[in-house]
């Protein structure tokens, strides 16, 4: 349906009736900007466009400028939003409409969720152009994000798109206002780095899975935790935190083997593919591990990866036991 949604907008050929639905807003709030704004003549927008939201409209008067002709233009457009939280007596004043919709209007509505049990969901699925918006699965983000930052005529590094991914979480509406300040910040080239996820993205919020990575790297057990719990009140993925540690550990284990060959720090900057201002604080973190610390570290994340992904019904405690553990230990 996004194909016969997309190519009707580009005819500018419109059905009386649409559904956009999906907990994924913000495609879903930017299909219904290209809709209206292809619908309507702008000329005439002030008489012939009107927007109702579901917990508060009058459905009586939403069905009055329906069932009006167009003033001075072709068609009209209405907008239900948030349809979920429209009253059953409204729901069933409308009903009538749906079944016969007017031709010379285009009635769009909008859901983040639909109750099928609903004679007005049901209806709607039977009689409108409906088109479900799914968030991005966890693994397409980073191919996602550097979809988005191309429309901002923008490219995004891989480790770039990966760590903004791990930093911001997997909420759309968030990655797109984060990578429109990232836009802003990288003004002029056209390149977004890892350096510029740091310092945007990471300065933007409160507590970070840098902050996290940071804390578990020094050895700050309760700082550690605190950041943690943070975190997945949040809403943070734990198996994106994991990811991120993954990483965080792996660029220490490979401080800690460079560190011994007295490189300059551009050089060492290079090898860890990090921003040269980062390479002292790998190096002072991979210095409080030994080999074996940081094997066991690995070990752990990788072993709590996989509890997680088997769909454990404890991320809080088995996160809460993972940092206990990479940051117990003699330090060194």
């Amino acid at each position: 349906m996004h194909d016969r949604l997309t190519a009707q907008i580009k005819r500018r050929e419109f059905t009386p009736l649409y559904l956009l639905h999906g907990s994924e807003n913000v495609a879903r709030e930017e299909s219904l900007k290209a809709l209206v704004d292809a619908a309507v003549d702008p000329a005439s927008k002030a008489f012939n466009l009107d927007v109702f939201h579901g917990e508060d409209m009058d459905a009586a008067d939403a069905v009055s400028r329906a069932t009006t002709f167009p003033m001075m233009a072709a068609r009209r457009v209405v907008v239900v939003k948030r349809l979920e939280r429209l009253r059953d007596t409204d729901a069933r004043t409308l009903l009538p409409l749906i079944d016969n919709p007017v031709e010379t209007t285009v009635l769009v509505f909008t859901a983040d969720k639909l109750d099928g049990r609903k004679k007005l969901s049901a209806a709607l699925r039977k009689n409108a152009v409906s088109v479900e918006f799914k968030p991005p699965y966890e693994k397409e983000l980073p191919q996602w994000i550097r979809r988005r930052a191309t429309a901002l005529n923008k490219r995004i590094e891989p480790d770039a798109a990966h760590m903004l991914h791990l930093g911001v979480g997997p909420n759309p509406g968030e990655l797109v206002s984060e990578l429109e300040k990232l836009a802003i910040y990288t003004d002029k080239r056209d390149t977004i780095t890892c350096d510029d996820v740091v310092q945007v993205a990471g300065a933007s919020r409160n507590a970070t899975v840098f902050e996290l990575a940071n804390a578990v790297g020094q050895r700050k057990t309760g700082e550690a935790l605190t950041v943690l719990h943070r975190l997945l009140d949040r809403g943070d993925s734990p198996v994106a935190i994991v990811a991120m540690l993954i990483r965080h550990i792996g660029l220490l284990r490979k401080a800690r083997w460079l560190r011994n060959h007295e490189l300059p720090r551009s050089e060492l900057a290079r090898k860890l593919k990090v921003p040269p201002f980062f390479v002292a604080g790998y190096l002072d973190q991979a210095a409080r591990f030994d080999e074996q610390n940081l094997w066991h570290a690995y070990e752990a994340l990788l072993n709590a990866d996989n509890r997680l992904k088997s769909r454990s019904r404890a991320p809080a405690a088995t996160l809460t036991q993972l940092i206990c553990r990479m940051c117990s230990g003699p330090a060194v």
